[in-house]
């Protein structure tokens, strides 16, 4: 058994990761910003990515282009959720927010088969076809498509931190995020904060679905991307959604145990493991928020009298 057995399901969970790490800071975003938590980013990450391949199919135009347009719709959704929608239902408490949510779920998810003929979707291609063999093993490889997306999952979370940690709207985020009352008073927009934060998330999430499909393939479906929002809320819980990096870790950490668990198969009478991965997975992070309420990195708020 050689090398490639143990290091090629690492790199061949690269693409899950940044998936998963781009849809879980958008779902942070969302919940620091307006305290709630987003049960339609999945769908509204699809129908961006619906929006790429109509452009692709129709158009006949390049994957960048096309991923541009999947990125401005996922923006423009952001924007109209936030400004059309959670605008006029300030008011409404933090459950009738997630209700909200995820009657927007079934809106997208019916209106996307009356747009598309989403059966016959076209697999989005690649963003560069090939791939590179490593000098590890001879079935150690990792595609471009990967690398391009590792890069562009890097460049954009290392961003957004900087800007959350140094710019005005880093600060009206962490100072929303901390009690959106006082921040008006302190003279912050919290109407553009939340705004931004919701376009963002948008743009994300149909950047990652686009990032999935070109090394997948998979878009069967209006709610392919289901299984990273709930992976998504579950790195957030484990994470801590007290803290933007506690849930990137989480999301980092969770594809990678369910690598290591992959590799139980390799002994005599674990053959099963793979069908029971993620449930392992769950009663595993069940336990440790037993242990830690706040998550890993979350921290126990103060309530001061």
């Amino acid at each position: 058994m050689g090398a490639e057995s143990f290091i090629q399901p690492i790199f061949s969970s690269l693409i899950y990761i940044c998936v998963l790490v781009l849809a879980t800071f958008a779902i942070t975003l969302i919940f620091k910003t307006s305290s709630t938590t987003n049960f339609a980013q999945g769908t509204v990450a699809a129908f961006g990515c619906y929006i790429a391949s109509h452009f692709l199919l129709s158009y006949g135009w390049n994957i960048w282009a096309c991923l541009a347009m999947g990125i401005l719709f996922g923006i423009a959704c952001g924007l109209f959720i936030d400004l059309v929608i959670f605008r006029n239902g300030r008011s409404v408490n933090l459950v009738g927010k997630q209700i909200i949510t995820m009657g927007i779920v079934s809106l997208f998810g019916n209106i996307i088969p009356m747009l598309f003929n989403y059966l016959d979707a076209p697999d989005m291609p690649a963003f560069l076809e090939g791939s590179i063999t490593l000098p590890i093993g001879s079935g150690v490889f990792i595609s471009y498509h990967t690398l391009i997306s590792m890069g562009l999952t890097l460049v954009i979370i290392v961003g957004l931190f900087l800007l959350l940690r140094f710019s005005k709207w880093g600060l009206g985020v962490r100072t929303t995020s901390s009690n959106e009352y006082v921040a008006q008073m302190m003279g912050v927009n919290t109407y553009v904060i939340t705004a931004v934060s919701w376009a963002l998330a948008g743009g994300l999430g149909a950047l990652a679905a686009v990032m999935f499909v070109g090394e997948n393939g998979v878009m069967a479906s209006p709610f392919f991307m289901t299984e990273f929002q709930v992976n998504a809320f579950l790195a957030g819980i484990l994470g801590g959604f007290g803290t933007f990096f506690g849930p990137i870790v989480a999301a980092i950490a969770i594809p990678l145990f369910r690598v290591l668990l992959g590799y139980l198969v390799m002994i005599d009478g674990f053959e099963f493991i793979t069908q029971w991965d993620m449930v392992i997975i769950y009663v595993v992070v069940m336990i440790l928020i037993y242990i830690m309420p706040n998550g890993i990195f979350g921290k126990k708020e103060q309530v001061k009298v």
